[in-house]
């Protein structure tokens, strides 16, 4: 059977049931998703020798370094044993979390949220850990350092990259602001909360249009700080959505909003949701690319799986219920078509993941941080008492 096939087979067979029992089949899907993802990461925690990335040739490509994902894998392992109250599973979780101590002091990339909150934050959540909070408190600050005065943003890569990163900006570090916003509260660090506020305020007011949709990409000047160029990196043009970004952007303004106690913040995190909704439709899988929404382009998983999370975030935060169900709704998509139950040791947990398609990196695979979004939206819904210890707020 095709996959073709296999997502039409899917959801015909999800229909059914949701005409037999629609509450019922609903609980019973989402639990045996979440238990096939914590499957998953015990097995490739056992098996691994370094961390997943994304999957290609039927397995994972492996990472010692952890690249930018290697956070997402330590955060499902977290997960897997806050679920089942297992300490040996906990106890794993923590050795991988330490292999990522060398990363905690480097200043050359915006991604220090992302490996270090799901997997340090987190960790100390679950289980106060000294440690744990050093690294993340360490992370945090490595990130702050690069905030730039002239012009109020964090760059996004390290110019020994090319000297085209030297003052180029991207929308997903909205994403990585909380781990700086949650490093200062620990520390009393008045500075580097000021430097998440600005790069907040800059991304907010520089990356996303008039209509709620993002500019995946700024450039400026690196004397002045002014605008040079907007654009994208992933997407299908400068003036298209590329629909991750579009999810880094609803999820991160949303948790700014709840930290910073700031209407401002909420608001985008309605208004770049409402665009993603808008866009989405009657789908549940977003296309990689809202300008590349027909049927013959590649989905992303991963996009669809942040969104969801963010969403259901989204309408806790703000009480307004059609988020939460529009976010339910792209759970159920994901699973009617995106996951394979039939073969539960096949690496991956979703499917139909789009990495870099400009590039035809990672096109139709699984990936880690759409794995991990979508463990937390589970998680989200079916176990909310253990919402709260998910990340810094």
């Amino acid at each position: 059977m095709s996959d073709t096939d296999k997502r039409m087979d899917h959801t015909g067979e999800g229909e059914q049931q949701m005409k037999m029992n629609p509450a019922e089949d609903n609980s019973n899907i989402l639990d045996r998703a979440l238990e096939l993802g914590i499957a998953k990461c015990l097995r490739d925690a056992d098996r691994l020798p370094a961390f997943p990335h994304v999957t290609k040739d039927g397995d994972w490509l492996l990472s010692e370094h952890a690249r930018w994902t290697g956070g997402f894998f330590v955060g499902m392992l977290w997960l897997a044993g806050a679920l089942r109250v297992d300490p040996a599973i906990l106890k794993t979780a923590r050795s991988w979390a330490m292999r990522l101590a060398p990363r905690a002091m480097d200043c050359s990339t915006h991604d220090m949220g992302f490996l270090f909150e799901p997997s340090c934050v987190r960790g100390h959540n679950i289980q106060a850990d000294e440690q744990l909070r050093s690294l993340a408190i360490s992370a945090g600050r490595s990130l702050a350092s690069r905030f730039v005065p002239k012009g109020k943003y964090i760059p996004a890569w390290d110019p020994s990259e090319g000297q085209e990163y030297l003052a180029l900006a991207i929308v997903d570090t909205v994403m990585n602001l909380p781990i700086v916003c949650w490093a200062a509260n620990e520390t009393g660090d008045n500075r580097m909360h000021e430097s998440a506020v600005q790069t907040a305020a800059t991304i907010r007011e520089q990356h996303i249009r008039p209509d709620g949709a993002t500019y995946h990409v700024v450039d400026h000047d690196p004397e002045t700080g002014e605008v040079t160029h907007r654009g994208t990196h992933q997407g299908a043009h400068d003036d298209s959505c590329w629909t991750r970004g579009q999810a880094w952007t609803l999820y991160g303004f949303t948790r700014m909003g709840v930290i910073l106690e700031s209407e401002q913040m909420m608001a985008t995190g309605r208004k770049t949701a409402d665009y993603f909704l808008a866009q989405l439709g009657e789908k549940t899988i977003p296309p990689w690319d809202f300008d590349r929404n027909d049927a013959n382009e590649p989905v992303d998983s991963a996009a669809g799986a942040i969104a969801a999370t963010g969403l259901i975030e989204l309408g806790r935060r703000t009480g307004e219920e059609d988020y939460t169900q529009a976010g339910e709704r792209m759970v159920h998509g994901l699973i009617d078509t995106c996951i394979d139950f039939d073969h539960p040791d096949k690496p991956g947990l979703l499917m139909h993941g789009t990495v870099d398609y400009p590039r035809r990196s990672g096109v139709d695979e699984s990936i880690m941080y759409g794995d991990h979004y979508f463990m937390e939206a589970l998680v989200k819904l079916r176990r909310p008492e253990l919402w709260d210890i998910l990340g810094c707020c």
